[in-house]
């Protein structure tokens, strides 16, 4: 199986793509790709060719999941979000995807968010019983998702400052005006701005008034979620991806439509089949 794997998880000796990350070439691969390698599989550099795909996102008109987080090690994943980034397999045959996460998920003791099973066996199984959908706290759901993702974004990034390695910028005087230069020059708006945001939300005087809240609000978010899990139905439709990044629980992307389901059960992985 060619498997295809996106930038942000690093491989031996490839070079980052990101600006911010240029002449910085990994001097080891990420436990993901590693169990891969182990596994037979074939690193492939072309996502048109491959069978699947392994990210922190959905790729266009393919079945993704998106594990429980800490099922899948994160060592070797370049930090973003690091409460909510988790390794995901997207692929066209939803059996090659359940495929794959078997062999990249499981323990592993280099990553502190690791869960502790060893192993993990996945299966697909039809589930022909009603969805439940997702309400509660939609109204303030992406307000909490963007607070709590700036915020770690904004601490994540602080060491790309053109010192140690990744984009330096030239000509400059001073150490304060290498870093200033070399951040303004790699990074992107988005990255700017979400830095910008996630440096205020931390601030003195708006710690307290959006951080904090942002918190409470997620484990209240997951609260409901998993009051949801407790009753009869075990697949819950969702807006998108959202509510997985703030409560950690799986979700399956699916092409076409792209409706997204969280779900889980006590047997495996669920795909309803009415869909």
């Amino acid at each position: 199986m060619k498997v295809f794997v996106e930038d942000n998880i690093l491989i031996k000796d490839r070079m980052c793509k990101a600006k911010i990350l240029c002449n910085f070439k990994p001097p080891y691969s990420a436990a993901a790709v590693e169990k891969i390698l182990a596994a037979g599989m074939e690193i492939t550099d072309s996502q048109s060719g491959a069978d699947a795909v392994l990210g922190t996102s959905a790729p266009d008109n393919m079945f993704y999941i998106r594990p429980t987080y800490g099922t899948v090690s994160r060592y070797g994943l370049v930090a973003d979000v690091s409460s909510m980034d988790q390794i995901g397999v997207g692929a066209s045959n939803i059996g090659d995807a359940f495929a794959v996460l078997s062999v990249i998920a499981g323990h592993d003791e280099k990553d502190g968010t690791s869960l502790p099973a060893e192993k993990y066996e996945y299966e697909y199984y039809p589930y022909e019983g009603d969805l439940s959908i997702y309400t509660g706290g939609c109204d303030y759901l992406y307000e909490v998702y963007t607070i709590i993702a700036a915020a770690e974004f904004c601490n994540n990034v602080s060491r790309f400052d053109g010192l140690k390695f990744g984009y330096r910028a030239q000509n400059f005087s001073s150490m304060d005006e290498l870093v200033i230069k070399s951040r303004s020059e790699a990074f992107t708006l988005e990255s700017k701005l979400k830095a910008m945001m996630g440096a205020y939300v931390l601030s003195e005087g708006q710690f307290e008034k959006y951080y904090q809240k942002a918190v409470k609000a997620r484990r209240l978010i997951k609260q409901s979620v998993s009051e949801l899990f407790l009753r009869d139905n075990t697949v819950i439709g969702v807006p998108d991806m959202t509510i997985s990044y703030l409560t950690g629980f799986p979700a399956l992307a699916a092409p076409g439509g792209k409706i997204y389901l969280a779900y889980a059960h006590k047997e495996g992985l669920l795909w309803n089949t009415k869909l």
